[in-house]
């Protein structure tokens, strides 16, 4: 049982409950492409616990099934990949995940991320929020 206990203050550290957070939008939108992003404090890397988008503008020809929440579409239209710095300079994608709905977030598996890569499909435009801590 103590481990349950240890690995939900981990949990804890990482991942604050989605209730104690607040979004900070990322200016730009509707961002469109490929989109490199970073929101460094104290040296430590992307001061966030996640990130989130919302789509703005999809293509005709897209096909969009109404879901509960949120809707799915027919092809992937939003990938996104975590970059992590390791102690040696190297860089790694410690993380990835491509989504089909119109709204959703990437919640860190690894604290301070050196930077988050977001690809849009073609003609899609996302508005895109960073997850942080209440003040």
């Amino acid at each position: 049982m103590a481990v349950g206990v240890a690995t939900g203050v981990i949990q804890l550290f990482l991942h604050p409950p989605l209730g104690a957070m607040r979004l900070e939008t990322i200016p730009g939108e509707p961002l469109t492409g490929v989109q490199s992003l970073d929101r460094p404090r104290a040296g430590r890397g992307t001061d966030a616990y996640g990130i989130r988008y919302t789509i703005l503008t999809i293509p005709d020809g897209y096909g969009v099934t109404p879901g509960p929440g949120t809707n799915v579409v027919d092809r992937q239209v939003v990938g996104m990949s975590v970059i992590h710095r390791l102690n040696d300079g190297s860089l790694i994608e410690s993380q990835g995940q491509s989504f089909r709905t119109t709204s959703g977030q990437l919640l860190f598996q690894e604290s301070f991320p050196l930077r988050v890569v977001v690809e849009m499909a073609p003609g899609v435009g996302v508005r895109l929020a960073w997850l942080l801590v209440l003040p």
